[in-house]
């Protein structure tokens, strides 16, 4: 919907309109926010996408989703304003548009805490809502992540409590659905062990199917013990290719994926030494696997504190790019609390450059998206004034590089 200056104001949009310098990066940075909560998680090229709990850009109901569009000489943003709470975790371009995905519930007494159903949106290039569909079954169900599809459809995964597409393997379950183009469901898989399996991320595979990833949390005598990752492979008709499960003495937290016709790169968290020494808190791991499932080699990263990478993406040329947040000096000195980075990674998945800025606050890089002809969007939630005034509780913010 269009806005108007006064909106824009009134949601305190800010942009640096000059160049910051760091590692050799040149930024430009815009911060939103509210006396309410917002954060940014989804970027793709020219765009990024979150939530609003306090009326961003629109008058709000209960919770909103919003995508901030950077195609024109202002940034151009859009507020889902539908009754009830919908909450944007994954953005994708589309053909003529853009589709955009997370959770959906009706109104409730707490609306940040309401039930919800997997939702997904197709936006047109002028931010109209074209169709929504809901994936779900009588209990919490989410949507995670986005992965093109073959003719112009896309792939909707997430997690779910009970049945969504088939009876529950206990606690949550992955789940994936293809649909159309035109927002038909062509077909839909739930895969889960006995315990709660979460799904983060999901990317194609090069032939029609797709990759997803995410982690189990293993109990033992109703306590929780580790976390073991997991990577699926579904065909482009909904048969599941194989899975692929590791980490225990270690935790292994997948968080995003990357893919090529070989293979897929899995980038991830663990509290151990799952592919090298330990550096402390927390570390980042990259794992490469064949199209086959098979593992074919891994490495681990990191600062002696928590390092907390959540977003991967693979460029034209075929470098991998990282992004997260840490709480200590890893490319740079702490600002305090955790800071966002970006990483250009090597062939192995090591950090051959790195970028990190913050504030005294948390400052957290959720996702990147890649500009054709070179810079990386990121997106991600600030609790202090990281490129504006924080407005209270958590801002959004979005952020263009061009590295060296």
């Amino acid at each position: 919907m269009p806005m108007t200056g006064r909106r824009l104001r009134a949601a305190v949009l800010a942009w640096l309109g000059g160049l910051v310098l760091a590692s050799g990066a040149a930024v430009q940075g815009w911060q939103w926010g509210t006396p309410a909560w917002e954060g940014a998680f989804a970027a793709s090229p020219g765009a990024v996408a979150g939530w609003t709990a306090g009326g961003l850009f629109a008058p709000v109901r209960d919770v909103d989703a919003f995508v901030v569009r950077f195609d024109g000489s202002k940034p151009r943003p859009w507020q889902s304003e539908l009754a009830g709470l919908e909450r944007a975790y994954a953005l994708l371009p589309a053909a003529g548009g853009r589709y955009l995905a997370g959770t959906r519930g009706g109104a409730a007494g707490d609306a940040m805490r309401a039930q919800t159903d997997a939702w997904l949106a197709r936006l047109d290039d002028a931010g109209r809502l074209v169709w929504q569909a809901r994936v779900g079954g009588r209990l919490t169900d989410e949507a995670r992540a986005l992965a093109p599809a073959p003719d112009g459809g896309v792939y909707l995964a997430g997690f779910g409590e009970g049945r969504v597409f088939g009876p529950g393997a206990g606690g949550r379950d992955a789940f994936v659905a293809r649909f159309a183009a035109d927002g038909r469901r062509l077909w839909g898989a739930q895969w889960g062990t006995d315990d709660d399996d979460v799904l983060t991320a999901a990317a194609p595979d090069g032939a029609g199917g797709v990759y997803l990833d995410g982690y189990s949390d293993v109990d033992e005598d109703c306590r929780r013990v580790s976390e073991r990752g997991f990577v699926l492979r579904y065909g482009p008709t909904g048969e599941l290719a194989w899975a692929y499960r590791w980490g225990l003495d270690a935790a292994s937290r997948p968080v995003a994926l990357a893919a090529d016709g070989a293979g897929v790169w899995v980038l991830g968290q663990t509290d151990g030494s799952l592919y090298g020494a330990f550096a402390g808190g927390r570390d980042a791991f990259v794992l490469r696997l064949t199209a086959d499932g098979a593992p074919a080699g891994g490495v681990q990263w990191g600062s002696p504190a928590a390092d907390l990478p959540y977003a991967l993406a693979r460029d034209v040329d075929g470098t991998l790019w990282a992004a997260g947040a840490t709480a200590g000096a890893l490319f740079a000195a702490s600002a305090g609390g955790f800071d966002a980075f970006l990483a250009r990674l090597d062939p192995a998945g090591r950090p051959a450059w790195g970028w990190q800025a913050g504030t005294p606050a948390r400052d957290e890089a959720r996702a990147l998206g890649l500009r054709p002809g070179g810079g990386v969007w990121l997106a991600g939630v600030s609790y202090g004034s990281f490129f504006a005034a924080n407005a209270g509780q958590a801002d959004a913010w979005a952020a263009l590089l061009r590295p060296p």
